[in-house]
């Protein structure tokens, strides 16, 4: 995730603008998924909305035969007018309360794709812009992290598709 987030932002090859044309979660994450298996090499497998014993569906999970739980990922779409308490809720109720509850399950990806917004999030008492949205959501994680025993690790990774617009000014 962290080298397709680099490509889009970065990359002279970037798909950003068309990837901006997808204004629907599920067609995002079906770009997602795509990039993931390119980059997989065979030591996971994707699957996109695979149902859990309760019929909920997480977004896309990754799965390694050598691993006992899918590392599952949950994607949101910032401009679809996430508040910050919403984006900490589903953090803490969806990924890790629903989809991290099985005992081997112990690390989950919250990924979030800026397209367009240019808005500011409250997160734990901090105001923060896209750029700070990561850190500030993973320190939100470390102070009910200790609720959740069997959870290893979170990773919230933000991808902004419109930073590759930016043009240096110095």
């Amino acid at each position: 995730l962290n080298t397709i987030k680099d490509w889009v932002e970065n990359g002279n090859d970037s798909p950003w603008v068309t990837w901006q044309r997808a204004t629907e979660e599920n067609e995002v994450r079906t770009l997602i998924a795509a990039e993931l298996r390119k980059h997989s090499k065979g030591f996971y497998t994707i699957a996109e909305e695979p149902e859990l014993a309760n019929e909920q569906r997480m977004d896309i999970w990754l799965d390694n035969p050598s691993v006992s739980s899918p590392v599952p990922i949950e994607l949101k779409l910032l401009d679809k007018g996430w508040s910050g308490p919403k984006l900490c809720e589903r953090l803490r109720n969806q990924l890790v309360g629903d989809y991290l509850r099985e005992e081997t399950a112990g690390c989950g990806i919250f990924l979030l794709i800026s397209q367009k917004a240019t808005k500011k999030w409250d997160i734990n008492g901090k105001r923060v812009d896209v750029d700070g949205l990561a850190s500030a959501l993973k320190d939100y994680w470390k102070t009910i992290d200790d609720r959740y025993v069997g959870v290893e690790e979170i990773e919230v990774i933000v991808i902004d598709m419109k930073k590759r617009a930016l043009v240096c000014d110095t």
